[in-house]
């Protein structure tokens, strides 16, 4: 499956659901990243958000934390 990355607009082979469009009107969509957008934005995975998450993206800070 192809799919655009919403980030940079490139097409990818391997793309990551890192969150859904909603629309007012109408379905929404799921938005793709592909893999080095995801890291280098540090986004979690749609797979990975909390359950009760809207679906926006979210992004991982977790390794940023300082202790």
């Amino acid at each position: 499956m192809t799919e655009t990355c919403y980030l940079c607009g490139n097409e990818t082979d391997q793309p990551i659901a890192i969150g859904i469009a909603h629309a007012s009107s109408g379905p929404g969509r799921t938005v793709y990243a592909c893999s080095p957008c995801r890291l280098t934005k540090r986004l979690l995975p749609l797979d990975q958000h909390p359950a009760d998450s809207y679906g926006f993206p979210r992004f991982d800070y977790a390794d940023a934390a300082v202790h």
